[in-house]
């Protein structure tokens, strides 16, 4: 008698355990960090399309075209050291998670400078498990965008590849989703 109830207790006690290891495995497994990357090339606006750049993953070159095909996209030029851009991520985060990857994509674009600023920023995303893609701009990409003069800098792109909004500054969710819910409804009709 007394086993058996020793018996009942340990079964309950792994599954218990099992299940709390589970619960703690699938949210890191879930958020993987974002990776860096270092901007490869910058090829200059046409028209009135956004100026394009590259970045290697691996052996794979991937361009914002590429991967903003048929998308919005949210365009977030920050750094590791100011303020306002850290103080804007946990919404940023939210807002890459809210819609689906089909439709829309985040990426920044850190403009920090140091020596080492792939491992500054890698370490950063991993800390703060950004889940969308980070690249490292130069200023040859912020010219690009018409001259980057202050951080955090937004750029809300269409699906056609055309600014529909260029926020300076730090802003709300709200005014992010506002934004979006624009640019995807302009991108509809474009797409009609």
């Amino acid at each position: 008698m007394i086993f058996q109830h020793f018996k009942g207790n340990l079964r309950r006690l792994m599954l218990t355990s099992t299940a709390a290891v589970a619960m703690m495995i699938v949210p890191v497994m879930a958020q993987t960090p974002a990776k860096v990357y270092p901007v490869k090339t910058v090829t200059a606006a046409v028209g009135n399309k956004v100026a394009d750049f590259t970045w290697m993953e691996g052996d794979k070159q991937v361009s914002l075209s590429e991967v903003g095909k048929n998308k919005v996209v949210f365009l977030n030029f920050w750094a590791t050291w100011c303020a306002p851009c850290r103080k804007e991520i946990p919404d940023i985060i939210e807002l890459s998670k809210e819609f689906p990857n089909t439709e829309f994509v985040v990426i920044g674009v850190s403009m920090d400078r140091d020596q080492d600023a792939v491992n500054t920023v890698s370490r950063f995303v991993r800390a703060k498990n950004l889940p969308y893609t980070i690249v490292i701009g130069d200023e040859k990409l912020a010219e690009a965008y018409g001259g980057i003069n202050a951080i955090p800098s937004t750029f809300i792109i269409t699906s056609d590849g055309t600014v529909s909004e260029k926020i300076a500054g730090m802003k709300s969710k709200a005014d992010f989703l506002a934004a979006i819910q624009k640019a995807m409804k302009r991108s509809q009709t474009q797409n009609k």
